[in-house]
């Protein structure tokens, strides 16, 4: 009997360790201290640490804030804290019992946490119907407060250039802040960009953009934690969709049709969760890198 008190006790542990850990990765990934957290949930910052430290188990209120302010499923939550979540069994009979009213209290809890739980835009900030109407600011707050990676997957990206003041020396500057920044730019002789375009039919060509790009990043020179490269495996998936990663957010551009990159439609993400729209993004652009070749 003792022994099987010993092992229940390691297992709820081990329980407030992960769900401690989930909950101190969640929270630095939005670039929060505990205080900060505290203060949104409206606990003592001691509590917080507590629960990060797995010291106590984070109880059913506490959750349900933090599914709040941290903008994520309730069940998601439940699940990553240890806590109790309706089985597959309990929302499966929810399909036959269309009448709220005929739900247990369990029940309907239950259902009203599936229906959030398929909300599927839940780490989309923004939406721009074009890239031409993203705040300057906003790019600049990207740039200057990423401490970890700097990717930007445009096909051309020579509008950071033209529309951001000393953008070289930006660049620069946060390689030596250690930020790994890397550029990836279509081919400017690949067949790719030449049947791009023909469909844009631009003044100022694609190749003469990507041009552009290069020339500048020549200017910089060889420069620590910045590499550039030319896409090549699956070039037209490059085309089609723009890439701006800065640590655990982003900026997607959407090519529609015949538009130019100014006039694509741009959402703006950022990491909440496993395989969400931002992490599938990701791994578009990193299979867009892998595949291309050094400048």
């Amino acid at each position: 009997m003792a022994d099987e008190d010993d092992t229940r006790d390691t297992t709820k542990a081990e329980r407030r360790q992960t769900a401690g850990l989930w909950l101190k990765t969640q929270r630095e990934l939005r670039g929060w201290s505990g205080s900060d957290l505290a203060r949104r949930l409206g606990i003592n910052q001691v509590r917080v640490s507590a629960y990060e430290r797995g010291q106590y188990e984070v109880p059913t209120e506490v959750a349900e804030n933090l599914a709040t302010v941290f903008d994520l499923a309730v069940l998601d939550v439940r699940r990553h804290l240890g806590l109790w979540v309706p089985s597959e069994t309990d929302l499966a009979d929810l399909r036959y019992r269309p009448d709220p009213a005929s739900l247990t209290d369990d029940m309907l809890i239950s259902e009203l946490i599936r229906r959030y739980q398929m909300r599927s835009d839940r780490e989309i900030i923004s939406v721009y119907p074009n890239r031409s109407q993203v705040p300057r600011d906003l790019w600049e707050r990207l740039f200057t407060s990423a401490r970890g990676e700097i990717t930007l997957g445009g096909y051309t990206n020579y509008f950071f250039w033209t529309e951001i003041a000393g953008f070289s020396r930006l660049l620069q500057e946060k390689a030596r802040e250690g930020v790994q920044v890397r550029i990836l730019v279509g081919d400017p002789e690949g067949e790719v960009t030449r049947r791009r375009e023909a469909i844009e039919n631009a003044a100022l060509s694609l190749t003469t953009r990507i041009k552009i790009t290069l020339d500048e990043v020549a200017k910089i020179g060889s420069t620590p934690n910045l590499e550039v490269r030319v896409s090549d495996v699956n070039a037209e998936a490059h085309v089609s969709r723009s890439v701006f990663r800065f640590d655990n957010e982003a900026l997607v551009s959407e090519h529609i049709a015949e538009k130019l990159g100014h006039g694509s439609l741009t959402f703006h993400l950022r990491r909440l969760q496993e395989g969400g729209a931002f992490d599938q993004y990701v791994e578009h652009v990193e299979h867009l890198w892998s595949g291309g070749h050094p400048l």
